[in-house]
This record gives structure tokens, C-alpha cells and sequence, in this order.
């Protein structure tokens, strides 16, 4: 089944129906503890605001359901995806696989809902109990009525730092379907759909449930690739079909993004969502490379930063026009090549494993990437946030701060944030 599920990320997206105006969403996150990246559009079509929430893209030809049941009313994944395919009247194939140290199950989905034959995918998540965290830490303020809101920087009541202990306690079905006529035209969207959620606030860094469906994780890796950094050089682990999985999320979620190029006040934030996948399908997969970095950077943020723009720098340029002209950011810090928007996610994910707050910078004007990093420093700055961030040109040898003087019209920049 997985080979027909890696089909799906290879769907062409030219029968999608159109995407009406509407005000772009944000990452929405439960005081159940876990987290949804939606693509943009998507609305909240009903639910109990507590257990039970269904959206729907913005023509209603697509239905994404979250379903959250506490602990102790199912014996395990299985026995959850048994009951809720069977009540449903769902047959098809599923597997089982296990999504950041919960069981969960894989599933076909193909039933009938008033009158109309429907088909799609389910996740099922079995409820877990990781460790809480120290009791010093603070909770924050509750999220207000409705259950879901927004913003991914606070998090939910109950969660802690590394985990969410509410989260922990639920099992989580995630329903995603259409009708099974245009199964092919919403193939990049139920898949999106599924792999953008996070079981807790340390996973929304992590490979999404889909994916570490259709490769296990963490991955093995077999083979290595050798790093040069500042005149040194040192061997990682690598794993080409680790790469292939990261190349193939981009892939999807570009074609997803596509949709949206004719609407005046969604493809802005659906770009932005493009690029926050994108960065939590190599984040935790980059932890390794990031380590050793670490281990030959500077401790003063600045130095630090400067030193991985000159890294980047140096990478052989290399575009696919005939492809997504994308490089991802696993491949491309493993093997030291591609574009500005690749070299420029690196760098922030290497600065944020550090713990320096840094974005990505986008102008589809200029048809450029940057990154800006807060750290102190001359020379020119992006107000994004409530911060402003000293630009990182990733292509250009030119020191961090400087900017070509054409590309400096910052109403042209969009600002991407990672993490928190």
C-alpha cells in the first residue's frame, strides 16, 4: 500500500477546483495539546470544539476530520481504527506503523456518506504518555473558545516544553476524503492534510505522521557524505532514501502551492505553509549535521552566523527548472548544493537548533530566498515579527547584512518563522 500512497505524491493537481477568496489561516494548535497546519483556505466546517473538528477546503469538495477520544476507550491503534473504520462502514487496505513513539495505523478509506461514494486516507494514533517535564516550568494561558486557535508560539495549557501531557492522554484519528471521482485532482491535498499534523509541540519539528508512515523513523542510514566546513572536513550518516522521502514531501507540497497562484489574498500565507512543511520534514533530520556544526561555530551569534553564510556560500549553485527548482534542505546540506531558498533554510535550521532565532525570506518579486537572523550586528535589516533581522544573502559572497540595492524594496519580502 505504500507504493500506492507514494503515487498520490506524484498526482498533477490541473483538475483541482479553483480556490475562492478568503483570509489565510495560520497553524492552529488544541488545548488537547496537538498541532494542524491546514492548507490555506480551509475552514472549520463543524465539530464540538474539544473532540471532534471537520474542515473543508474552500469548495467543499474536500473534508479533513480530527477525532479525539481519551485514553482508556481503546485498547490500543488497532482496536481504535477497527471501531471507527467499521462504524463508518470503511473497507481497504491498512497497516500499522508507529508515529513518534505512539502505534498508530495506516487505512484506506472508501465508504459512503449521503449518497456519494467517498475515498481517502486515515491516520489513527494511539494515546501515549511521555515524560512530563519539570514541574518548575510554567503552564501558559488557556487558548480561548473555540479549542483550536493560533499562535504556534504559545503553547497549549498542559503542554510542556518537549511533549504536551494532554496530548499524551488521546487517541487521535485523522480522516481526510473526497469525493471518489476527484480522489485524483485532491490526491496532494488529503496527504498534505494528514502530514500536517503534530501529536504534541516537540513533533511539529519533526517528519509528519504520513511520512513517517511511508518511511520509518528515525531512518537508517547506510551509506555517508562528507562536509567541508571552514577548511575542515568531517563524515555523516546519509541515506538516499531518506533524501528521496524529503525531495518527495517538497514535491507534494510545491504542487500543493501551485493551486493558489491565481488568488490575490491566499498564496502568501500558502507559500509560507509550503516552506514550514518543507522545514519540518529535514528539521530533526538535520540534528546530526547541525551538532557537528555546532561543535566548530563560535559561541557569540553573530561569528556564528557569519561563518555558516560563508558555508553556505561556497555550495555548488544548482536549479531544476525542469523540476520544483528545489533543493531539500536534507540533501542539500549533506551534499552542499542548491538554490537560494535551500541554502537559506539550512542555515536558519542549523541557527535554531543552536537556539538563535532566524526566518526565511522570500520575494516573489525578485524571484529570490534570503534568510535574516536576530543576532546584533551592522548593516541592513527586515522587520518581521515585532523583530527586525539582520539579511543573510545565501548566493552573493557579500557579507551578513548586506543586501544588492535592487532587492531592497522590503515591501516586496515575505518573512517565513520556524518553529517558535
Amino acid at each position: 500500500m505504500k507504493a500506492l500512497v507514494a503515487l498520490g505524491l506524484l498526482a498533477l493537481l490541473a483538475l483541482a477546483p479553483p480556490l475562492p477568496a478568503r483570509l489565510a489561516g495560520e497553524e492552529l494548535w488544541s488545548e488537547s495539546g496537538f498541532f494542524v497546519d491546514l492548507p490555506e483556505g480551509f475552514r472549520l466546517k463543524e465539530g464540538d470544539g474539544k473532540s471532534r473538528f471537520s474542515f473543508e477546503d474552500p469548495a467543499g469538495g474536500l473534508e479533513f476530520d480530527i477525532l479525539a477520544y481519551d485514553s482508556g476507550r481503546f485498547a490500543g491503534a488497532e482496536a481504535f481504527a477497527n471501531d471507527s473504520l467499521v462504524r463508518i462502514g470503511s473497507n481497504g487496505e491498512r497497516e500499522t506503523f508507529v508515529y513518534e513513539r505512539r502505534n498508530a495505523v495506516f487505512a484506506e478509506l472508501s465508504f459512503s456518506l449521503g449518497g456519494a461514494r467517498k475515498r481517502g486516507y486515515a491516520i489513527f494514533i494511539e494515546a501515549a504518555r511521555p515524560p512530563a517535564a519539570p514541574a518548575a516550568q510554567a503552564a501558559p494561558p488557556r487558548p480561548a473558545t473555540p479549542d483550536f486557535t493560533a499562535p504556534p508560539g504559545s503553547a497549549p495549557s498542559g503542554a510542556t516544553g518537549a511533549t504536551g501531557a494532554a496530548a499524551a492522554e488521546k487517541h487521535v484519528a485523522l480522516l481526510a476524503f473526497c469525493d471518489e471521482a476527484r480522489f485524483e485532482a485532491y490526491a496532494d491535498f488529503i496527504l498534505s492534510s494528514l502530514d500536517c499534523f503534530s501529536a504534541d509541540r516537540a513533533a511539529r519539528r519533526s517528519p509528519g505522521p504520513l511520512s513517517q508512515y511511508l518511511l520509518p523513523w528515525p531512518a537508517a542510514r547506510e551509506e555517508t557524505r562528507k562536509v567541508v566546513f571552514g577548511g575542515e572536513s568531517f563524515v555523516l550518516p546519509f541515506s538516499t532514501e531518506e533524501a528521496e522521502q524529503c525531495a518527495g514531501v517538497a514535491g507534494r507540497e510545491f504542487r500543493v502551492l501551485e493551486a493558489y497562484g491565481e488568488t490575490e489574498d491566499l498564496w502568501k500565507a500558502a507559500w509560507a505553509r509550503c516552506y514550514r512543511m518543507i522545514y519540518r520534514e529535514s528539521a530533526r533530520r538535520l540534528d546530526r549535521l547541525a551538532l557537528e556544526l555546532d561543535r566548530r561555530l563560535p559561541d557569540d551569534p553573530t561569528e556564528a552566523a557569519r561563518r555558516l553564510l560563508a558555508w553556505v556560500q561556497d555550495w555548488k549553485y544548482e536549479r531544476d527548472l525542469e523540476g520544483i527548482d528545489f533543493v531539500d534542505p536534507f540533501s542539500a546540506a549533506h551534499e552542499s548544493r542548491g538554490d537560494c531558498d535551500s541554502r537559506a533554510m539550512v542555515m536558519a535550521i542549523v541557527l535554531e537548533r543552536r537556539g538563535v532565532d532566524a526566518i526565511l525570506m522570500l520575494s516573489r518579486d525578485y524571484s529570490h530566498a534570503m534568510a535574516g537572523v536576530d543576532v546584533p550586528g551592522g548593516g541592513q535589516r527586515f522587520s518581521f515579527g515585532g523583530k527586525d533581522w539582520l539579511v543573510a544573502e545565501t548566493t552573493a559572497k557579500v557579507g551578513i547584512g548586506m543586501i544588492a540595492a535592487a532587492q531592497s524594496d522590503w515591501k516586496k519580502w515575505l518573512g517565513v518563522s520556524f518553529g517558535d
